[in-house]
């Protein structure tokens, strides 16, 4: 709305495309409705009418709360995102959760675990990164589901020559468990052969989705997930504009990278938007 003027958005058959190249073969390519607007051809017993509907709209208990809902779910959904994206950048191919045994309903205690566990992660494994998200199980206590780069099966005393190398897990457990004490700790690590991970899409999907989880238990989204180490997410970039959603779907589909396979493909019931995620076909690489 301008000064003496009201105007209405509509639907066109514009698509935009944008593409988050994320690295390594992985690449989010997106499509949406572009929106026209367009004045309101009204006189001004009409606008009046209208502008007092939208204040009272403004001032409504119910729609203040509907408004407040709907804005915790957008920012959950850009961090779910981030996070999403974030998994790629880096790389990620490892999935940890962090748990207690006692029933430990201190989120902020939890923050401090993990960032002591890193301090202490980084003197045996100096290029450790990862994304980790923060989730209550049914009981109230928290644990740290984790996405991290790929750690070796063994680990060892760099400072002693000829020194007994240890499972690498292993000693990852024991410094989680040094860190929380008498909140008892323990590492779940995906029961999986050691060459056999998940793929990086994969793991950044199980990670973000605990963004949007029981959103509506917290304001301050960033604080249910952190990150350490290299990695960031990329600008998009903007394709161009097309007519339709089948030219954007057709545009999209000719940038998948070579040697890549599609992670997902999606058209919304209403033809508005459009996403394709690709990642590296491991399976092709390896002959398989």
């Amino acid at each position: 709305m301008t000064e003496g003027a009201i105007y209405e958005s509509f639907s066109t058959d514009h698509f935009k495309v944008k593409a988050y190249d994320c690295g390594n073969g992985h690449m989010e390519l997106t499509a949406s409705r572009m929106l026209g607007w367009r004045e309101m051809n009204l006189d001004r017993i009409a606008m009046e009418n209208l502008l007092e509907t939208m204040q009272a709209r403004v001032d409504d208990p119910e729609e203040q709360a509907k408004r407040a809902e709907n804005n915790a779910k957008r920012a959950a959904t850009r961090a779910k995102k981030r996070v999403r994206q974030l998994c790629k950048a880096m790389g990620v191919d490892t999935m940890l959760t962090l748990t207690y045994k006692v029933n430990q309903q201190d989120l902020a205690l939890t923050k401090r675990h993990l960032r002591e566990f890193n301090r202490r992660i980084l003197r045996i494994l100096p290029d450790f990164g990862f994304v980790a998200a923060f989730e209550r199980q049914q009981r109230g206590a928290w644990h740290v589901h984790m996405a991290t780069r790929r750690i070796p099966e063994s680990l060892a005393d760099r400072n002693r020559q000829n020194a007994v190398r240890f499972k690498s897990y292993e000693v990852i457990r024991r410094i989680w468990r040094s860190v929380v004490g008498d909140l008892g700790g323990n590492i779940d690590v995906a029961r999986r052969k050691f060459h056999s991970r998940k793929s990086a899409a994969q793991i950044a999907s199980y990670i973000a989705k605990y963004i949007v989880k029981d959103y509506a238990e917290g304001e301050k989204w960033s604080n249910r997930w952190t990150k350490y180490g290299e990695g960031s997410v990329p600008e998009p970039e903007v394709l161009g504009i097309v007519n339709g959603p089948l030219e954007a779907i057709e545009v999209a589909y000719a940038l998948i990278p070579p040697g890549c396979r599609i992670a997902v493909g999606r058209l919304d019931r209403w033809k508005d938007w459009f996403v394709l995620h690709t990642e590296p076909d491991l399976a092709s690489m390896h002959g398989a």
